[in-house]
This record gives structure tokens, C-alpha cells and sequence, in this order.
């Protein structure tokens, strides 16, 4: 794709869509972003408006269409949120709130689809461990505790699916489109032959006319019908995760990219997929060419966030993090004794378990609120590199630095845990909203990728403290000694 012009790369996150647009010099000219609300409750569940998704990424892509005049739009590519589900009837008809990622109440019939399907094929074939955030669970929750719900369903779709038929104007009975990298994340598309898994739908009691057509990530899927982008070409696009990858290594040479928001995870793009003997981690696509592998841990933001509003409440909220990020500076690595294991909301990569819960260990008279500011920051450090050894076990190999992106990517304190915590150099892209920037590049020639990676060259790299590589080595076998003892 040629000329002087824009691709829009389109976010739909969790909390937020975010839409920008990026040049073929791999400038980044505007961004929107548009909030909305994410439902949860003490049964588990965790749920979205999909009128409210869908209604708030229009809007941002009517509002960056305005602050964009007078240049070419060459396409626009959306960034998908993983694993929402979304069940619509025969006229297209949204039945219910969408399910998220953070939905867990699928958990309580996993027994059940497990004697169903074979854990160990099903991931063989798949790449995604037989576990609540995933479409098997899920569709088999829906029909054995809703099966009103579930006989009104004629057709499975995510919230990024039907915001692309939204855009591109499908009626009934038209063209339904996801992406590889999207339908590689729902546990139902087979990663060797390149389509839906016909055994595992025909085992949860559904086929794959119920599911949207599967396009490559830089296929044309429609173009958009209405507003101000209309005749603008839709690209299938792919998942937040793998795009994000992509955002900040352009060229894509597999460097492991470290992402903490309110969770965290840790991904590799790859040629071949990646399977853990134990399917302690998972192994997706980017598109048909591209795998990405890795895990996602539940605890990152999310513990810190909590530890501010426990121990730093008399502050306003970010104030009360800087004091912790503060505190934190000033302990020596180990905490002093203190262990945090940091469960709150259960675990996923490596351990697969909503049955952990969070435990403070080794508490005494010298400690205060600076020593549980460091314990929970190397908790985080720790559950990612146990996640990132299984990809490095698989590997048997090392490359000269990995990533740090994320809301903690800002805090040079976190960057410099994180390398002495790996004991490997991490780089530290300057890409905003790399999810929305990888997406654009989908859309843009090889020279836009080339002009990013430049950049990159000049990005800041902290290299481990010698001193605190080892005192962290103990402190995280102590760490794993105490989960052993634990949890088994």
C-alpha cells in the first residue's frame, strides 16, 4: 500500500478504545480515546454493554476522522481485546451483556468439559490450555446453566466481530469476519490446519456456521458504510496482545515484550508455535505466517493499586503512588525477609488456578509499608519471570535484552527490577498505545515498520544491578518455597 497518507489503528481494549493515526514515516499525527464500563460482581463475573463498546469506538473514529482532514485514510485496522464473547440470535440481535476475559464463572464447569474434550489434544491443537477464559468453557457454562439463552443463540462472535460488521454494513445473512489472531485466542480454531476445530465444536454440541469467517490480518473484510470514513478499506486486523508485540518490535524478531497494566503478561512472536509439555502457557497467531506465545499472570497494576489504597489512603490516588514507588527505592532487594505471594484474584499463567489466594509472609517489628511496597513489586517481577522461564526453557536460547511496556514501563525503578530480576537488559520502547500503533502497521508499507525500528535504536536500555541479581535469585526461591508449601 502506497501514498501519502493515514492508517488508523483502532484499540479495543477492556476499559477503553483508543484510535490513532499513523503516517508512513511512522509518526503517530492524532489519537482519541473513548471510555467504557466493565461490570463485575462477587459470582465472578466480569461483563460489558456491547452497545456501549461499539457506540464509543464509532465515536472515536468520527472524532480522529475529524482532526485528520484533508489526508487519505489508506485503511483502517482494528487491535482486538481477547476471549469476549458475544451471542447474538438468527437476526443478529446482541442476547446478552459480553462476556470478558475476567469473567470466571465458566470455572465451575470445567470438570465437566474436560471429560468432554482432552485436555492434552485440545491444547495440542489449539495452543490454549483447556481453562476458564476460553470458548470451550464458556459456550459449555452457557448451555449447561442457561440453556433458554443457549437455544436462542445462533451465532458466537467477539465485540471486536460485530464492531467490523457494524462498520463494513453486513445485513443479515452477510458476511460474519474475525481475524487468525482473534479466533487463534478462543481455545476453538486449530493451529495446524488453519481453521475451526470441527471435533471440539462438534463436542461442546455447536459447528462453525455459528462463527464468523476467518480472515488473515491484512485481508480486506468490508468498507466502511457510514460517516466520515465511509469508503474506507477494513482490514481483519488481529489481537491487542500480538499487536502490541508488534508496536514496539516492528521488524518482529521475537525479542519477549513484558506488558504490565492492571494484569501483565509475556509474549514472543515466532514462526513455529510454542507448547509447553505441561500447558502451563499458550501459543496463538499474529496472522497466518506469525505466531505469538507466552502467558498472562492476573496480578500486576491490580496488586500495586491495592497496596496503595491499604497502606498509602491518606494521599490522593496518584500521589499515594509515588510515595510507594519512593518507599520501594529505599529497601534493599530481598524487602528484608518480607515474602508476598501475590494472589488476589487467583492466577493464570503458570499455574492455571482461581483457588490462590494472597499471603504477607515473614511480617516483623522493623517492617512497614515501604517493605510491602517492595515485596509486591518483586511479586509481579517474580510471577512474570515464571512465566517468561517456560518460553526460555522451550527456547534453549537468549536474546540481548527484552521489552518493558505497559503502565509500569513508566517507572525506571520497575525497569531496573525487572532486569536484575531476569538478569537481562531491558529496553524500554517510546511507543504509546503500541496495540493501536501495531495495528497501523498492518495497513502500511515495510518502510513505515523500517522507520519505527530506527527509532527504537535510541530507545533507553537499564542493564542489571550485579548486586541485586543474586540477593533476587534467593529471594525468589524463597518466594517459590513458601507457594510449594502452600499450594503443593
Amino acid at each position: 500500500m502506497t501514498g501519502d497518507g493515514v492508517v488508523i489503528g483502532l484499540d479495543v481494549g477492556t476499559s477503553a478504545v483508543k484510535a490513532l493515526a499513523l503516517n508512513e514515516r511512522g509518526k503517530v499525527l492524532t489519537r482519541v480515546g473513548r471510555s467504557y464500563a466493565l461490570s463485575s460482581g462477587p459470582d465472578g463475573s466480569a461483563v460489558q454493554d456491547a452497545g456501549e463498546v461499539i457506540g464509543a469506538a464509532l465515536d472515536a473514529l468520527d472524532a480522529l476522522a475529524a482532526a485528520v482532514p484533508g489526508l487519505p485514510v489508506l485503511a483502517l485496522v482494528p487491535s482486538a481485546a481477547m476471549h469476549s464473547l458475544v451471542l447474538l440470535d438468527a437476526a443478529g440481535t446482541v442476547l446478552a451483556p459480553a462476556l470478558t476475559w475476567a469473567d470466571s464463572r465458566a470455572a465451575a464447569t470445567l470438570p465437566d468439559v474436560r471429560a468432554r474434550l482432552d485436555p492434552p489434544g485440545s491444547y495440542a491443537r489449539t495452543g490454549c490450555p483447556l481453562q476458564a477464559p476460553y470458548h470451550p468453557a464458556r459456550l459449555w457454562w452457557v448451555r449447561r446453566t442457561q440453556p433458554e439463552l443457549w437455544n436462542r443463540t445462533a451465532r458466537f462472535v467477539s465485540l471486536t466481530d460485530l464492531l467490523l460488521h457494524r462498520l463494513t454494513g453486513h445485513g443479515l445473512g452477510g458476511n460474519w469476519a474475525t481475524s487468525v489472531g482473534l479466533a487463534s485466542t478462543t481455545g476453538l480454531w486449530n493451529l495446524h490446519t488453519g481453521d475451526w476445530d470441527t471435533d471440539i465444536l462438534a463436542a461442546l454440541g455447536t459447528d462453525a456456521a455459528q462463527l464468523p469467517a476467518v480472515y488473515d490480518a491484512g485481508h480486506e473484510v468490508g468498507r466502511v458504510q457510514t460517516g466520515r470514513l465511509k469508503g474506507v478499506r477494513v482490514l481483519a486486523g488481529s489481537s491487542d496482545g500480538a499487536l502490541a508485540n508488534v508496536g514496539v518490535d516492528p521488524l518482529r524478531q521475537g525479542q519477549s515484550v513484558f506488558t504490565v497494566g492492571t494484569s501483565g503478561a509475556v509474549r514472543r512472536l515466532a514462526a513455529e508455535p510454542s507448547l509447553d509439555a505441561q500447558a502451563r502457557t499458550w501459543s496463538y497467531r499474529l496472522d497466518r505466517a506469525t505466531h505469538v506465545s507466552g502467558g498472562a499472570i492476573n496480578n500486576g497494576g491490580l496488586l500495586l493499586d491495592w497496596v496503595r489504597r491499604q497502606w498509602y489512603s491518606e494521599v490522593e490516588a496518584s500521589a499515594g503512588f509515588r510515595q510507594l514507588w519512593s518507599d520501594a527505592a529505599r529497601v534493599p532487594a530481598g524487602a528484608d525477609g518480607l515474602t508476598l505471594l501475590p494472589y488476589l484474584t487467583g492466577e493464570r499463567s503458570p499455574h492455571w488456578r482461581s483457588d490462590l489466594s494472597a499471603t504477607l509472609h515473614g511480617l516483623r517489628l522493623h517492617h512497614d509499608r515501604a517493605h510491602i511496597a517492595r515485596a509486591a513489586l518483586e511479586a509481579v517481577a517474580f510471577s512474570l519471570k515464571a512465566v517468561w522461564s517456560v518460553g526460555q526453557q522451550e527456547r534453549n536460547s537468549a536474546l540481548p535484552s527484552v521489552y518493558s511496556t505497559g503502565g509500569l514501563a513508566a517507572e525506571p525503578g520497575w525497569n531496573s527490577l525487572l532486569a536484575s530480576t531476569l538478569n537481562v537488559p531491558v529496553q524500554v520502547p517510546n511507543v504509546a498505545d503500541a496495540s493501536a500503533v501495531g495495528a497501523a502497521l498492518l495497513g502500511h508499507t515495510a518502510h513505515t515498520a523500517q522507520a519505527l525500528a530506527a527509532r527504537g535504536t535510541a530507545d533507553p536500555i537499564l542493564q542489571p544491578i550485579a548486586a541485586e541479581v543474586e540477593a533476587l535469585a534467593e529471594t525468589q526461591q524463597r518466594w517459590q518455597t513458601l507457594f510449594v508449601r502452600l499450594y503443593g
